[in-house]
């Protein structure tokens, strides 16, 4: 009688390991969620190029995208820039998704939340001086992170 009960609560654990790992190879394989984070180069003048040719450290960018929920939430911290300034926040060669205010130190932060968007394989974030210069596209002071993958 107690080698039946061995033998019962064996094949019930044995049958219990069988359904959970049935369970979790039936689980999705795909990422759900991307996380990134890449220091903010200083690099001057926007440069023409959509990648990032380096420069200062001068801050860090932090990404989050939820691939199920389709939002993404990005996180720019700068410091070293311009005094009391408004620089637009970028999708670098793409389109601006934000904007961050400077301090009277040039220290600055800004929170972004998006929803629904579509990202390239490969981006880089920026953040410039709008009409504020001889940079590409009229835009002057200039500071760049990544690539992310999106």
């Amino acid at each position: 009688m107690m080698r039946l009960r061995m033998l019962v609560i064996i094949s019930i654990g044995a049958l219990s390991s069988l359904a959970f790992a049935s369970l979790a190879q039936a689980a999705p394989t795909g990422p759900s969620a991307e996380n990134g984070t890449a220091a903010l180069e200083h690099v001057g003048l926007n440069p023409a190029g959509c990648d990032n040719p380096g420069g200062t450290l001068s801050g860090v960018v932090n990404t989050h995208a939820n691939v199920i929920q389709n939002r993404r939430e990005i996180n720019v911290s700068v410091h070293g820039a311009l005094p009391d300034t408004t620089y637009v926040v970028d999708l670098r060669c793409h389109s601006g998704i934000g904007s961050l205010t400077t301090n009277a130190e040039g220290t600055g932060t800004a929170h972004i939340y998006l929803v629904g968007s579509s990202w390239p394989a490969t981006y880089f974030i920026d953040i410039s001086v709008p009409h504020g210069g001889n940079g590409a596209g009229g835009y002057g002071d200039t500071f760049i992170a990544g690539p992310f993958s999106g």
